[in-house]
């Protein structure tokens, strides 16, 4: 009956995964965002394009890769100290503590990074703010007449170099999806180590990567305003999707326990200098 719990476990995993995996496909692939208008002497939109420092596929990989990693070195080495969970029967057969502690853990971790990339995007398609460079990208000429003061809405881009997927990418500037999955990860990564790791060998050594996680995270989000992909503004959001989601998937859904209470072979009992008593004659 465990193994089926178990198999079972898996499945609706993964069908939850999907369940949130799917809209944000549907999103990225065939939802055109909101046809937002624009004021002609709005020199918000009049920044030059830039080609981008960091591109969506190499932020999700570089996040993903240390996270992950990271998750599976640190359960390692908590299974060979004795820390772990202790092994798992799954169809007849062992499964290592740190394997399933790790399923759970990365399971846990690419589920809270679907939902804050599907509640950015889905902002990105309802709101349709336009970025930065909309008008030297899309050299916007409006239908009928305008002057300065008027909303326009209605509008043709005149550039020749611009493709359709650039077309629907500049009305998606709010909020920063970079800079929400950034966060999310560096967050998500400093409560993981400020819970399972812990080191006699240097007080600081932990929060120095801790902090190197953060400054990544940052890093990436000012570089969407250098490179005129994003208003700061939303840039700033984008950091707030991210912190909330990372701090509420890591405590309501990962519940991780207090391992600060139990012994750890890093630390050292502490020593009792004082010398017994003499017993007291009767």
């Amino acid at each position: 009956m465990a193994v089926d719990r178990l198999i079972w476990k898996i499945i609706i995993d993964f069908i939850v995964l999907a369940c949130v995996g799917i809209p944000l496909l549907v999103l990225l692939l065939w939802i055109e965002p909101y046809e937002r208008g624009y004021f002609e002497d709005d020199m918000s939109l009049r920044l030059p394009f830039k080609p981008q420092q960091i591109s969506i596929g190499a932020l999700a990989i570089s996040g993903f890769v240390i996270v992950i990693s990271t998750i599976l070195i640190v359960e390692v080495v908590r299974d060979k100290q004795g820390k772990g969970i202790g092994e798992k029967f799954l169809s007849g057969s062992l499964i290592p503590g740190w394997l399933w502690e790790s399923y759970n853990t990365i399971g846990i971790f690419v589920f809270g990074a679907a939902c804050q990339q599907l509640t950015s995007d889905l902002a990105k398609a309802v709101i349709g703010r336009l970025r930065p460079h909309f008008y030297d990208l899309c050299n916007p000429s409006p239908t009928g007449g305008s002057t300065s003061s008027t909303y326009i809405t209605s509008y043709t881009c005149l550039s020749t170099a611009i493709t359709e997927s650039q077309k629907k990418d500049m009305k998606m500037s709010f909020p920063s999806s970079h800079s929400s999955f950034a966060m999310y990860c560096a967050i998500f990564f400093v409560l993981y180590l400020q819970v399972k790791c812990k080191w006699r060998g240097s007080k600081l050594l932990r929060h120095a990567v801790q902090f190197a996680a953060v400054i990544g995270a940052w890093y990436v989000g000012l570089s969407r305003v250098v490179d005129h992909m994003h208003h700061w503004s939303d840039v700033a959001v984008g950091f707030a999707i991210g912190a909330v989601y990372a701090c509420l998937v890591f405590k309501f859904v990962l519940k991780p326990k207090n391992y600060s209470a139990l012994p750890t072979q890093w630390e050292e009992p502490p020593v009792n200098n004082t010398l017994p008593r003499a017993a007291l004659a009767r």
